[in-house]
């Protein structure tokens, strides 16, 4: 399969009318559940929106057109365009026994724990071979092979399978676990951020922070006790020890050496930071970290050596 990559506005409408015909009613509903969640915690939108970001560009952009009959241009759209408009012509130009798995594994990634990125990210390998010359075969759907894509140049044949990871990837602590931390912390911190000065927290999680609401709940708790003892305290879940840390003006938070004062100070490094205060009089510093190391190399290297063969990145070809 070879498409063409050159693209006009109307492409586009095609291609937005294409992917709502598959998965509108499903994103519109995922993306609502996420906006939900944001204004229950408000910390959780940065994380929504750095993972589900080409989710949240189409419901966005199908909001737009519906109210104003055309769809949004600028930089927040233009990933999401660039996926679309290869997606929408591949799938035209599939087998009928390919497309039908390619909509599914569409279908399957708008309610998946990474979201449509993984799958986006297959196209925008498809595409880049496809621009290069290399005519492309989905051999995953056809169930042909244990790859993702065939890709032939004259008498050349590559295998290709394409692997993508998050930034939690390997962490024992995941950072949307991370703000719904915070916001249960917040009545402590707020607290806290009454008293003059700089104020830290280091919260040490054994193993892994879980994602049960008690769970979090239990740390906060163990975590007020703390500040309010002026004392470590620990149980099952969390070890914490506060430290008041005098009247010194602190760094600001746009200082670019913020993070080392801060591993400095905490004697900590490569951990979760959240910050509280209050403009000219004080700040509460929260770290949240493990007990047990990261194994972020470890792990990516064990999906990649799942890959049946090598994977192809972008721009090798």
């Amino acid at each position: 399969m070879l498409i063409s990559t050159e693209a006009l506005p109307k492409d586009i409408d095609f291609a937005v009318d294409w992917i709502g015909g598959q998965i509108g009613a499903a994103l519109d509903k995922r993306v609502a559940a996420f906006e939900q969640q944001e204004r229950a915690n408000p910390l959780l939108a940065s994380h929504f929106r750095r993972n589900f970001a080409l989710e949240f560009a189409l419901a966005k952009a199908r909001r737009y057109r519906k109210s104003t009959g055309r769809l949004p241009k600028g930089a927040e759209y233009d990933a999401l365009y660039s996926f679309l408009i290869p997606a929408h012509r591949i799938h035209g130009a599939l087998p009928l026994d390919v497309k039908t798995p390619f909509e599914g594994r569409l279908r399957e990634a708008v309610n998946g724990t990474n979201g449509a990125r993984p799958f986006a990210y297959e196209v925008s390998i498809a595409t880049h071979l496809m621009q290069k010359g290399w005519d492309v075969e989905f051999i995953d759907y056809s169930g042909a092979g244990r790859f993702d894509l065939l890709a032939r140049k004259k008498d050349v044949e590559v295998e290709v399978e394409c692997k993508t990871t998050s930034g939690d990837t390997g962490r024992k602590i995941h950072r949307q676990e991370v703000n719904r931390l915070a916001d249960v912390l917040l009545p402590i911190t707020r607290q806290v951020a009454d008293e003059a000065g700089c104020h830290r927290i280091l919260i040490t999680i054994p193993d892994r922070l879980g994602k049960s609401t008690q769970e979090l709940s239990d740390i906060a708790s163990i975590t007020a006790s703390t500040v309010q003892q002026k004392a470590p305290a620990s149980n099952d879940l969390a070890r914490v020890e506060y430290t008041f840390d005098g009247t010194a003006p602190w760094p600001e938070p746009d200082d670019p050496d913020l993070l080392s004062f801060f591993e400095s100070r905490f004697g900590v490094q490569n951990a979760n930071l959240m910050f509280h205060g209050r403009a000219h009089f004080s700040v509460v510093a929260v770290m949240i970290r493990s007990a047990k190391a990261d194994s972020v190399v470890d792990t990516i290297s064990a999906q990649a050596k799942e890959a049946p063969i090598n994977a192809v990145g972008q721009g090798l070809l």
